[in-house]
This record gives C-alpha cells, sequence and structure tokens, in this order.
C-alpha cells in the first residue's frame, strides 16, 4: 500500500518512519473495543492512540534522540521580551477543557480564552494553552518571549529532551512555532503569581460546561 510508504508531516510530531500503520492499528483496536466491550471512541481519540502509539515505539528504537534546544536566551535580556502567562482547567469526568493566557505587552494587557472538548488529561490541557499562547506570539510577530506558567511536568517537558507520550505532538507542534522567535524562555512561577489566566481558563471551562464555547 502507497499509503504506508507516505512519511508522516512534522506538525503530529512524528519526525521519524510513518503514522499510516499505526493509525490503521489504532483502527483496529478501537473496532474491538466496540464489538467486544460496546465502547465508542471519538476521531480525535483514534488519532492521539496512534501517535502516542508511533512516539512509544520510535522511542524503543533509539536509545538517544538529538532534538534543538527549545530554550534560547541571548547574553543580556532584552527590554522588548514580551512575559505570557498561561494556565488551563480541566473537568475529569465531561473531559472539557478550558484554556486561558495573558500577553503583557508594555501597551497594555491582551487576554484570550479558549474552550476543547473532549482532553484527555490536566497535562494535555496545559500543553494545549501554551501551544495557543506561542502560535498567538508567533501571529503578532513577537519576537522576544517569556512564557510563564505553574505546571511544573509541563516545563520539564518544555526544557528538556524528554517528553511524556501524552504531549509529544503537542511539544513538537510548540518547537516549531518556536523557531520564529529571537529568545524564548519557560519559566515556573507559583500559582499565586499566574492567577489572572487561572481565571480565564476556570471562566473558558464552565462556558464549555453550561454549553457555550469561547
Amino acid at each position: 500500500m502507497r499509503l504506508i510508504e507516505i512519511p508522516c508531516l512534522p506538525p503530529v510530531g512524528i519526525v521519524a518512519g510513518q503514522l499510516a500503520p499505526w493509525i490503521i492499528w489504532s483502527l483496529w483496536t478501537v473496532h474491538n473495543r466496540i464489538i467486544f466491550n460496546n465502547k465508542l471512541c471519538s476521531p480525535d481519540e483514534v488519532i492521539t492512540k496512534a501517535v502516542v502509539a508511533a512516539r512509544e515505539w520510535l522511542n524503543a528504537q533509539c536509545k538517544e534522540v538529538h532534538r534543538p534546544p527549545l530554550v534560547r536566551r541571548p547574553a543580556n535580556i532584552s527590554p522588548l521580551t514580551v512575559v505570557i502567562q498561561t494556565d488551563a482547567a480541566w473537568n475529569g469526568t465531561t473531559k472539557n477543557a478550558g484554556l486561558g493566557w495573558i500577553i503583557k505587552k508594555t501597551e497594555g494587557f491582551l487576554r484570550f480564552q479558549e474552550s476543547n472538548r473532549l482532553v484527555n488529561s490536566p497535562l494535555v490541557t496545559e500543553g494545549l494553552a501554551m501551544r495557543k499562547a506561542v502560535e498567538m506570539c508567533k501571529e503578532l510577530g513577537i519576537q522576544y518571549v517569556s512564557f510563564e506558567l505553574d505546571c511544573s511536568q509541563l516545563i520539564k517537558a518544555l526544557n528538556s529532551m524528554v517528553e511524556p507520550p501524552e504531549i509529544y505532538g503537542i511539544i513538537a507542534d510548540i518547537r516549531i512555532a518556536c523557531n520564529f522567535f529571537t529568545s524564548v524562555s519557560f519559566v515556573w512561577i507559583p500559582r499565586a503569581g499566574n492567577s489572572e489566566a487561572d481565571l480565564l481558563a476556570k471562566q473558558a471551562l464552565n462556558l464549555v460546561s453550561s454549553g457555550f464555547a469561547v
């Protein structure tokens, strides 16, 4: 099948090999769940399972994978550096998620929020919020950025060479977008210092849980 030979494009995070066989395998396992366990699975979940399985297989084949560092800081922090704070809220029962991020420019703050459905975990939710913030800064043409968040697990993934399989695709998207910036850093801050982004995320979660999307 020619489909098996088609390489996977970078945004999904599979930097080597093909994703098509894992999608087929994921469809087969989902088919079995429907037949034997009467459990349905959304298209997003099928793709997510395929990406995670592909990444786990790649990790098992390569003991060491070299990737470009995500953090690039100049010798002196530029006064042009813009601080961005992100946060997320997640409902484990409904799988709904709220995202919030604030771009703190000298001329004023820009506040954003968004909601998502069928999100698998709190860590994925935090990753989605960060990805939206990074993409927004890229669209606005900001060159010097410092992202602040209170999720230590995501900070570790962003600042290291090893990512949890469940957010590998999200981290890969962030890495690609960060090539645009002249200077970029990811910094942990205590939850008390991230209250504004936290409020935006919770508001977005409440809206989607009430049947509204933002």
